[in-house]
């Protein structure tokens, strides 16, 4: 187990590619579908992810730098949640100029797709919706600015240094090494109400004084949700029989908080065992989560499963088998594992109306390894 957060540079991931490629033989069949999601993307240069870090950063005083900037190596660079808290590392968008708070949301468009811009600034206005549901008791605990920002080192083009962004069903995490994004997990998005049962009007983080409208029925994390049950819907009765491994759902996804996520067994149905449109189902799925994140970051994900092999992929269900129910879905890879977990109750009491979702590197979250039990 490495006890430092530094990584050993790209040779370290490659080196876990090959052993994951070996582990499942050179007779893994890749079917084409598998094949065209990451074959179409860039290389996962960030230059622009570079300068827009380092332009934030050139707007600290040295009194922000104290918080606002880790040590690379500072462990805290691991710890990660979700849940609301009263503070945490890194500087709030709240304690920030409008000037900062503009640089800081400009960092965002460059590390994640338009997709995943879009989803991460209205994760942050739904705490104003959050706070109308809940009442004026919890302004504290639902404020739309309580996001928090973190360098781990200074922004460079030649040496190591990370990212997070963390609030309230938002945690973001980016490692970077020589002009490459070289991690990008863990993932996590969520959202509560899973689907708004009328209208909301709530302020814009990203502009002072602006606001937005979210219309009733929008589902923030529809596409990944909906992905899961198209998969579903298609199976056979003995597929079925196969893929779903639990009939209680599990009240939230596995490990979190946690550095790193285990070294589990796979749960559910094999790639293998699904036909061809089954395929384009499961992919779908995986194409859904990886929407968030930019098209060098999606190569990078798509080029660690083929080479391990796509027929490990197995797909887990857990709970019930509609949207109105409590479910849980899993898709897990040599390389990867990805969560959906609609459990929780939302402020009104509707069951199975707050989602949590989730991708994680099976290589190591933070581009550090996995620690052997």
């Amino acid at each position: 187990m490495h006890d430092s957060n530094s990584p050993s540079n790209h040779s370290r991931r490659s080196a876990l590619k090959i052993v994951a490629a070996g582990a499942v033989g050179v007779a893994s069949v890749l079917q084409p579908d598998f094949v065209a999601l990451g074959s179409q993307q860039s290389t996962a240069t960030v230059s622009s992810a570079y300068q827009a870090a380092k332009s934030y950063f050139e707007t600290l005083t040295a009194e922000q730098k104290q918080i606002a900037v880790l040590e690379f190596q500072d462990k805290k660079r691991t710890e990660w949640h979700f849940i609301p808290m009263d503070t945490r590392k890194g500087l709030p968008l709240r304690d920030m100029t409008e000037s900062q708070r503009t640089a800081a949301i400009a960092i965002l468009k460059q590390v994640l797709s338009p997709a995943g811009y879009q989803r991460t600034v209205e994760i942050m206005d739904y705490e104003a919706i959050l706070l109308e549901l809940e009442g004026p008791t919890q302004a504290k605990r639902r404020d739309y600015t309580k996001y928090y920002f973190t360098l781990y080192g200074q922004p460079s083009e030649s040496v190591a240094w990370g990212l997070s962004v963390e609030g309230h069903h938002l945690s973001i995490n980016f490692t970077f090494e020589k002009g490459t994004m070289i991690d990008s997990t863990p993932q996590f998005f969520g959202v509560n109400p899973a689907g708004l049962r009328k209208d909301f009007k709530t302020p814009d983080i990203t502009k002072a004084g602006g606001t937005v409208e979210f219309k009733k029925g929008k589902r923030l994390l529809a596409t990944e949700e909906d992905a899961g049950f198209e998969l579903l819907k298609s199976l056979s009765e003995k597929q079925l029989a196969q893929a779903i491994y639990d009939k209680e759902c599990p009240d939230d996804i596995q490990w979190a908080g946690e550095p790193q996520p285990q070294l589990a067994a796979k749960v559910g149905i094999s790639a293998k065992d699904l036909d061809s449109a089954q395929q384009k189902k499961l992919i779908a799925i995986l194409d859904a989560f990886n929407s968030n994140m930019t098209a060098g970051v999606i190569k990078q994900r798509m080029d660690l499963i083929k080479e391990a092999g796509v027929d490990q992929i197995y797909f887990g269900w857990a709970g019930e088998t509609k949207l109105e129910g409590q479910h849980f879905f899993r898709i897990q890879g040599p390389t990867f594992i990805l969560e959906l977990c609609n459990f929780q109750k939302d402020p009104e009491g509707n069951i199975a109306n707050h989602i949590h979702s989730i991708w994680r590197d099976m290589t190591g979250d933070f581009n550090l390894p996995i620690a052997s039990k």
